[in-house]
């Protein structure tokens, strides 16, 4: 399990990743799900979320929320002034990046 989190928990750029769509987005969860499987030796037809579970790793929705968390938390807290100023530009709040993080931190409850 250490060998899947420090090579799979790593994908560099991922709080980046904006425009998608649901098809593309899926083929690298499907991967990464293929490699737990492989590593713990399991079937590929096997159930990818009891997996994780039962080892304690995150998937790939946990670990872009984090990092997603962790940018937009680096860019809020930033005294640099360049940071600073595009975080007050109206931009920022417009932007479909800025969108596509809050929709996904914060899951809305429907119904």
């Amino acid at each position: 399990m250490e060998l899947f989190r420090s090579h799979c928990y790593s994908i560099y750029c991922n709080s980046l990743w904006s425009r998608y769509k649901v098809a593309t987005m899926n083929r690298p969860k499907v991967c990464h799900n293929d490699i737990l499987k492989r590593l713990l030796g399991l079937p590929r037809w096997c159930s990818s979320s009891l997996a994780f579970a039962r080892n304690g790793v995150n998937n790939l929705d946990v670990i872009r929320r984090h990092s997603m968390f962790s940018l937009r938390s680096r860019v809020e807290l930033s005294t640099n002034s360049i940071i600073t100023s595009v975080r007050q530009s109206s931009a920022y709040v417009c932007e479909p990046i800025q969108q596509r993080w809050l929709g996904l931190l914060f899951v809305q409850n429907v119904g």
